[in-house]
């Protein structure tokens, strides 16, 4: 375990505490876009992730749908985010394609 990792799960518990402490932080979007950077950063996540960030893609895509189907997001929004996760989906793919065409 590199140093940076080191730091870097250090900083991840150091927000969960904070957050512990003060559970408005949830409804912070700093908040959270720090935690998802903090976690991006160590290495151990992003191998863990490896070969599951299409099956995550369509996992939030369903939940967002049924989010919709429910009542609970309007039309707008969902839109939105159902772009931005067919962009998620397209990079995935686009992903998985490289490293298949690549020669070993």
């Amino acid at each position: 375990m590199g140093i940076i990792n080191l730091w870097n799960k250090t900083k991840l518990y150091r927000l969960y505490q904070k957050m512990r402490g003060n559970p408005e932080l949830l409804s912070s979007k700093d908040f959270w876009l720090e935690v998802l950077t903090t976690a991006w950063n160590i290495k151990e996540i992003r191998e863990m992730l490896k070969g599951y960030k299409t099956y995550i893609v369509a996992i939030l895509t369903a939940a967002l749908t049924l989010l919709h189907s429910l009542g609970y997001i309007d039309d707008t929004l969902y839109q939105s985010l159902l772009a931005l996760l067919a962009a998620g989906a397209v990079g995935t793919v686009a992903a998985k394609i490289n490293r298949l065409s690549l020669p070993k």
